[in-house]
């Protein structure tokens, strides 16, 4: 294998995304090995092997979140691998949660093709992407110090059920969609309700909708 390549680690459980994104890095960019992970393990596994540059990261896993693995790999290899988040999830509210936790970026997978090689030509070269959008909104929050808003107080996996919740789904539905218990979806409500100051669906629907 070459050693001046450089190698790209893309962990996504769907394979259709995987496929997209070999594609369009094949297409468009030279001098790349491509390394390809459906679940969070085989991910490490394939870090632990390969002499890994870069990673393009989907956040939710039928294992968990990848909150906790962007935090484990930021402290193992410091700022040798670069991570992109490539997720179709909210980047105003999920992107800087992962940002803090040691990505180098945030890629929305409704972005047009177009905006997509753009922004992995932009992670490849520098080693970090953002939007116009959210490099506005980071400014913004640094200009008038206004802190974090209520939605960001809330850790991945509350997200994760406020989501469910505010699309509709009961505690069964969501209990049987995570593979918990209703009582756990039951204590994360009332968790997600305290954090947030509210009592009622229509109350998160309506937050959801400010931010």
């Amino acid at each position: 294998m070459e050693t001046n390549k450089k190698n790209v680690l893309v962990i996504d459980d769907h394979s259709i995304v995987r496929q997209g994104v070999y594609l369009l890095i094949k297409k468009h960019f030279s001098n790349v090995n491509i390394f390809e992970a459906s679940t969070l393990n085989d991910g490490k596994a394939i870090i632990k092997k390969e002499k890994i540059n870069f990673i393009i990261l989907d956040i939710n896993f039928p294992e968990g979140n990848s909150l906790n693995f962007v935090e484990n790999l930021f402290i193992e290899y410091s700022d040798s691998i670069k991570i992109l988040i490539f997720s179709a999830l909210e980047e105003s509210i999920y992107a800087f949660k992962f940002i803090k936790a040691g990505a180098n970026g945030f890629l929305s997978k409704l972005c047009e093709q177009d905006e997509i090689i753009r922004a992995f030509n932009k992670f490849f070269e520098a080693g970090k992407y953002l939007s116009d959008e959210l490099k506005e909104k980071l400014l913004d929050s640094m200009i008038r110090k206004s802190g974090v808003t209520p939605i960001e107080m809330l850790s991945i996996r509350e997200l994760e059920i406020a989501r469910l919740l505010v699309s509709g789904l009961s505690n069964n539905e969501i209990a049987s969609k995570l593979y918990i218990h209703k009582s756990t979806v039951s204590t994360y409500k009332t968790r997600i309700f305290e954090k947030l100051g509210i009592n009622n669906i229509p109350a998160l629907l309506n937050l959801f909708s400010l931010n």
